[in-house]
């Protein structure tokens, strides 16, 4: 039996470089692991080299499901 990690949700959203102070666009993506953890992969159209993986519990997993758009992005902080 082949295990997989499952995509569950991606979503896009805008939000402001405070360096450039010009609009980009965030992804965050979230995965769940075949041992039942959650992977959040966080990304921007600015740079590769600021994407994050953050492990995540259920009870994070739930509240960044459940989170509204003006919650989106708090992870990065």
């Amino acid at each position: 039996m082949r295990l997989a990690v499952e995509l569950i949700v991606s979503r896009i959203y805008p939000f402001i470089d405070s360096e450039a102070l010009a609009e980009r666009q965030a992804r965050d993506t979230l995965f769940r692991m075949p041992d039942g953890t959650f992977l959040l992969h966080l990304s921007n159209d600015k740079t590769a080299d600021d994407d994050r993986v953050v492990r995540i519990d259920t009870r994070a997993a739930l509240i960044w499901l459940n989170a509204g758009p003006e919650e989106f992005g708090t992870e990065w902080q």
